[in-house]
Parts: C-alpha cells; structure tokens; sequence
C-alpha cells in the first residue's frame, strides 16, 4: 500500500521508470499485454501508457515477474552465498528459500548465522528456513545439535522464514516430541516438508504436523495423492535427482497451482553449463508444457503458496523484480531488475556488492577440521573369510549389499584386485573422537590411487576410497591441510585437489574456477581407474545413513532397513 502514488497510477504525474513497447506476460489469465510498465519506488505502479522521468524501450521483449527457488541448499552449489548470488540474479532468480541443513550439520547456529550475514547483504529476496533435523541420524557423528530453543532463540533474526525440511517423517508419525516441540514451535510459520513415499494413513498423519510442502515425490502418483491431501508440491530438477519428466503428467489445469519449482541441490558446473531455476523453466517447456504455465510454477504459485504477496506477478502494488525475455520458448535473459533497479545485463551482474569477510561470523566457519591423528593401519581390513560390501548402483544413490569370501590364505591386496573392490573409510571431523568407520565398496574401480572428502551427506564427516593404506592417508592429511575440500592421490602423491575452507563444504573461489577445478578433479579420478560419472557425489552419498540399502559412517557399517550398525566381517 503507497498512497503516495496513486498520482503516478492515475497517469497525472510521471513514474520513476516507463519500460515501454514491452510485452507483459500475464500470468493470471495466460495472456500477453502490450503496454507500458510503470515503475515507482521500486514497486509496480500499474501498466497501460505512462511517462516516466526515465523512459526505456524493450523493442517488444517479454517482461516476467522475478523467478523464485522455493527450496535449494546453497551449500550444493559449493561456493559462498555471495558467488551464489551472482549467478543466479544473472539467471533471473531473485527469491530463493534456503534451507541450510548441510552447513547447520558442521557449525549449527553459527553456519546459519553465516548464512544471513552474507544472504542478507546481497541484492536478492533471501529467506532462510531453520533445519529441522540437526543432527540428521543417530547414526553418525554430527558437528551441532539443534533443539527447539536453540531455533526458537533464531526465529526473529532478519531473513528468517520458516522450519526447513521436515526429514524425521517417522518421528513425525510416531508423535516424537523431539520433532514435535520443532513443529509447535513454527506452527505459525511456513513448513517445508520431506517425505518420499510416505502414503495413505501415514500421509495422513504426517501433515497433521502443519507441513505444507514436499519436494521428494518421485512419480506422478505420488504427488497428485499428496496435491489431495493440500501440499504444495515443488518439482526438483537438481545435479542428481531429477523429477520433472516423471512428474509433469501430474499437472493440470485444474491443479497446476498446487506445483512450483524448486533446484534442491544443484551443483558448480551443472550451474554455469545450465542454469538455475531458468534451466527449469526450459526444461518444462522441452518436455511439453504451455510456456506461460511454465512460468507460473517459477513464479505466482511459489508467491501465492509460501505467501509472498508482494511479488510473483506483474500487477500494481508488487515489487518491480523483473526479468527481460528475448523470448519465452528459450528463457534468453537480457535484463534483470531488482526493486526497479537494473542489477544484471546479458548475464553479468552491475555494481555487485562485496561481503566483509574480516568477521567473527566468517572465522567461526572456517577450520571445521578437527580429527584425532590417523595411521595407515587405521585401513588394514580385519581378517577374515567373508565381508559385507557396499554395492553401488549406477546412476542411483541407492547401494546393495554383497558379501564376498576371502580364499584360504589370501592377501589383502590380491583379495581386492581379485573382486574389484576398493576400501573405503569415514573419519569423525568435528570432535576428534577418533571414530573411524571401515568398509569395502564395489563398483568404484580404483586402480591405483584414492580420493576423499570432506562433503559426506549429511554430517560431512571425511570420507576417503582407495585401492591402498598409504594413498589413503596421504589423501586424508591433505584434507586435514586444506580444511575441507576434495582430493585425489596417486602413488603416494596429491594429483588434483579442491579446496573447501567454508565449513569444509563451499570454496571462496569464483564459480568459474570451482567449476573448472571439479572438471580436474574427475579427470584424475579418471586416470586413477575410476569410470563412473561423478565419483565425488558417489561418494558423498555412500555416507547418508537413510537411504537403502548400506551405507557407511564413522560409526561403521549401517543397515539402513534395520537402522542398526553392522559388522564388516561375517565369520
């Protein structure tokens, strides 16, 4: 509400800004109107024809409303929120709803003070969910614990929106009051769910909690059953988990509201090659759907579902966040204003801010390493006749379990080279607990060398693969250097190396330069034996303990079907 505009909305006096001879794209009836855009403090004044003290021509290009990420880990993008942003204002996302659940895992309040510092600097719409699930498991050993008080003690910091995937969904079910005290105490904010395949009763029962969102279905059905039952359901298309092809069927036009868009985990170089939420939008439109429809699940059902009523359209009254089209079909940006402002031109960002580093906020997220001394002999399999293996499986982050005998007498290394096996270890990072987890892997083919990080979903311990106990190490004392980051080792050497000072998660390089370090990275993963696409990420998820089948922790093996800790060695 401005009454003082109403004269510049009547046409008796003229605007801040005119964009004139533009094409608006309607996103209430589907239609596109040709007029001028009138623009006053920073807000929508109205369209129609206007004067305006600056006055542009858009040569008939399309004018949208801002794009909107309705959930997304910047810590996935594995820059700081700064570099982040840099790319996705030039990419015409100016909301984005970050959960920080990864980040929160290694520092707890202080990454999610990290966060706003920086987020709230920047020339975007930052909102900040409050991880609901810190730590994530029992399971492993985690950095922080966040309780109801400590979230509650955060809930009025600036840039603060809501309680962040829910991910306990049994505790949800069963009445934990862990969980519960989490959801009572945002029962008047926006909660952000996670519950795959959690159906009928148990669905039920789940969204008694207040959860308004899932960003986890996976197949049609699973979202038109959850769209029944009144959650907002957020179509992910990240690095690795795609949905969208499965899911778009379960649009329509008598539902389409119920569906918005949402990165989830998008990484470096899939960020610069595609895009952000623009990506999105175009792989909508490849895959059949109406362009202007396409656009509504980037913008005014995101609005209107998480309740931001000042934009997601263009209409009187909303912020003047606008994104310049060449046309739809492609989503070629070529301007990109924020609150009337021009802040990006053909995908450069203008007068971009820089964030103060030299801060007591900035030093409690950097050296997140903290590990207990580690010998070669932390790696020598136990001896005996036969060993669980974790199994991966191509293109999934499921794994199997396997279990392989030893023959009589065996050594270590041929009993490896013979099944093509690969040792792998989890090291406890945040407390020095000495914690080692050991386990075997199958289908990584490490030849000669290791590699190892210190991104391991979702407690981030180190998690370090190799053929031999000396690369191993070798690998995890260069982490420990580094303070986080990503390496690979060949004989006895660091060969190709990222590092992650941030919390051990994000670098403080451009994204150009972490996009063309990770291209090294897999190059060496390469020549050290390994054929599968994206070893980090393989590895990283061989570490989250609730997905099927085993997984590994610094704890040890773990039987994700049972939710118990298993042995290496069966007899």
């Amino acid at each position: 509400m401005n009454k003082s505009l109403l004269k510049v909305a009547r046409g008796e006096e003229k605007a801040d800004l005119v964009l004139k001879n533009g094409k608006i794209v309607d996103l209430y009836n589907c239609e596109i109107i040709e007029a001028d855009l009138a623009i006053s403090a920073g807000i929508i004044v109205g369209y129609g024809e206007y004067k305006g003290r600056e006055e542009k021509d858009l040569e008939g290009q399309y004018i949208l409303p801002g794009f909107i990420d309705a959930h997304l880990h910047l810590e996935s993008s594995m820059v700081e929120p700064a570099e982040f942003c840099r790319l996705a204002i030039n990419r015409g996302t100016l909301t984005v709803i970050a959960d920080p659940h990864e980040i929160a895992n290694v520092r707890g309040v202080d990454g999610i003070k990290y966060f706003l510092d920086q987020g709230n600097q920047l020339p975007w719409n930052f909102h900040l969910m409050l991880p609901s699930c810190v730590p994530a498991t029992e399971a492993e050993t985690t950095g922080a614990n966040l309780t109801a008080d400590d979230l509650y003690n955060l809930i009025n910091e600036p840039g603060i929106f809501g309680l962040g995937e829910v991910m306990d969904y049994p505790g949800v079910i069963k009445g934990s009051d862990i969980v519960w005290d989490k959801l009572e105490t945002f029962k008047d904010y926006f909660i952000d769910g996670h519950a795959p395949e959690v159906a009928g009763k148990d669905l039920n029962a789940y969204l008694l909690g207040g959860i308004q969102a899932d960003h986890e279905c996976t197949t049609a059905k699973e979202a038109k059953e959850k769209a029944a039952r009144g959650m907002y359901i957020m179509i992910r298309e990240g690095s690795v988990t795609k949905d969208m092809e499965e899911l778009l069927p379960a649009v329509k036009d008598i539902n389409h509201s119920s569906f918005m868009l949402a990165t989830d985990d998008r990484h470096a170089d899939d960020l610069l090659l595609e895009g952000q939420i623009d990506h999105l939008i175009k792989r909508a439109i490849e895959l059949g759907m109406e362009p202007i429809k396409a656009y509504r699940l980037a913008t005014l059902n995101p609005a209107k579902a998480l309740g931001l009523n000042d934009r997601g359209a263009i209409s009187p009254g909303k912020r003047a966040d606008l994104v310049i089209l060449q046309n739809l079909e492609e989503v070629k940006i070529s301007e990109v204003y924020k609150d009337g402002e021009l802040i990006s031109k053909d995908y450069e960002a203008l007068n971009f801010p820089e964030i103060n580093k030299n801060t007591e906020i900035y030093q409690n997220v950097i050296d997140t390493v903290n590990i207990s001394a580690v010998k070669q002999e932390d790696f020598s399999l136990p001896l005996a006749k036969t060993y669980r293996v974790i199994e991966i499986v191509e293109n999934q982050i499921i794994t199997r379990e396997r279990q392989i005998e030893r023959e009589p007498g065996e050594n270590p290394g041929d009993f490896l080279n013979r099944n093509s096996l690969t040792r792998v270890a989890v090291i406890e990072r945040h407390n020095a607990t000495g914690n080692i987890g050991l386990g075997l892997i199958s289908g990584l083919n490490i030849q000669n060398g290791a590699i190892a990080s210190s991104i391991a979903h979702d407690s981030h311990n180190i998690i370090v693969a190799g053929k031999g106990r000396e690369d191993m190490l070798v690998a995890v004392e260069r982490l420990e250097e580094l303070s986080g980051g990503q390496v690979v080792v060949s004989d006895g050497k660091v060969i190709a190396e990222l590092p992650l000072p941030v919390a051990g998660l994000m670098s403080d390089l451009s994204l150009e330069e972490v996009s063309k370090r990770l291209k090294t990275l897999d190059q060496a993963a390469e020549e050290i034996g390994i054929d599968i696409k994206s070893p980090f990420m393989v590895l990283a998820f061989l570490a989250l303990p609730v997905i099927p089948d085993i997984k590994i922790t610094d704890k040890g093996l773990y039987d994700v079907k049972s939710s118990k800790h298993i042995d290496l060695t069966l007899n």
